[in-house]
């Protein structure tokens, strides 16, 4: 191959794009953290309250995450694992002890977290291995407003 062709700058020029490309796709991400929290259960008032997540900032900095629609055992309790990375948050809930022969009840549940930080917006999930269910949104921390989401299947 000719250094003065069509086909050699076609290819450097490709070659270039792609170089550029690669520098420019490239974005400083931090390592994942994970927390594990339990959720701290309450009787609930009424069996059929629909199954939903809400995430509210509290003035010290922390957020409030309360609970609705789950159906557990007495003597069972609930986890919630944080994955956060930069922007991106996924809460799993998971129960945690469980004794055989136990009947499920109605509870509603609450924790608050410091884990997210203040002012930032998440695109979030939350996936309930407890209930089968899920739902994506985005929540402000700095928002004086509490967010409320319904859980899907």
């Amino acid at each position: 191959m000719d250094i003065n062709s069509i086909e050699f700058y076609t290819i450097a020029f490709v070659i270039a794009m792609a170089l550029v490309a690669l520098l420019m796709g490239r974005s400083e991400k931090h390592p994942p953290s994970t927390y594990i929290v339990q959720l701290l259960t309450s009787p609930a008032e009424c069996d059929d309250d629909e199954d939903t997540v809400s995430l509210e900032a509290l003035d010290n900095g922390r957020v409030r995450i309360s609970r609705t629609g789950l159906s557990i055992g007495a003597e069972e309790t609930v986890n919630l694992v944080f994955t956060i990375q930069d922007d991106h948050c996924s809460i799993v809930e998971k129960k945690g002890v469980r004794r055989r022969g136990s009947v499920g009840v109605a509870v509603n549940g609450e924790v608050t977290v410091k884990c997210l930080r203040p002012g930032e917006k998440y695109r979030m999930r939350y996936e309930s291995q407890v209930t089968s269910t899920w739902a994506t949104f985005t929540y402000d921390t700095s928002s004086p407003q509490p967010k409320v989401v319904n859980l899907k299947i």
